[in-house]
């Protein structure tokens, strides 16, 4: 009966959006090294936000329990909520985007990658020149993701659009098996 309850249990945790993508990163890793490097930013991204939201609850809480045991049980299914809403929402993002990269095609989805590149390496310049010495530090976050958004451009163009490049792929093969793998593990298969 233990190991029922056990296999339930982990049944119930790998039908949860965050382990969707935890999985996801984990299955990527080898054929698509830097697609699995941005699904684990955006992993680690609702990880965040679920802490913060978690820390929050907890602060708010603490003052009003005596024990400091319903304010950690509150602030710890307020952070379980956030991280499978974020996640959840990053999933629902992700089968979007398969969708309409399917529906426009590798160029077209190149020139918005550049697009949204030279726009990110313009506004992080300009936060850049604005900012302070002790600032510096708020600009590191927004500095990593347009260089990730840079390598992924690079990337892109290398593996989808220049058939000489050691790993090129099949950007048809790759939105299909994409859309696949996520359809399948919303349905438990």
């Amino acid at each position: 009966m233990l190991s029922a309850f056990g296999r339930a249990t982990l049944g119930l945790i790998l039908q949860t959006h965050a382990a969707r993508l935890a999985i996801m990163v984990w299955r990527m890793r080898r054929p698509a090294p830097l697609p699995a490097l941005l699904v684990a930013a955006v992993f680690l991204l609702c990880l965040r936000l679920g802490w913060a939201a978690g820390r929050t609850v907890w602060t708010a809480l603490l003052p009003a329990s005596p024990t400091g045991i319903a304010a950690g049980l509150a602030a710890g299914l307020a952070g379980l909520a956030v991280l499978e809403l974020t996640a959840a929402l990053a999933v629902t993002f992700a089968t979007a985007g398969l969708q309409l990269a399917y529906d426009i095609g590798r160029h077209r989805v190149l020139a918005v990658l550049a697009l949204a590149s030279v726009a990110a390496l313009l506004v992080t310049s300009w936060r850049f020149a604005g900012a302070q010495p002790a600032g510096l530090f708020d600009l590191a976050l927004p500095f990593l993701a347009t260089a990730g958004l840079v390598a992924m451009t690079i990337w892109f163009e290398r593996a989808y659009l220049k058939p000489a490049y050691p790993g090129f792929r099949d950007f048809w093969a790759d939105i299909v098996a994409a859309r696949h793998f996520l359809n399948r593990a919303a349905h438990a298969e």
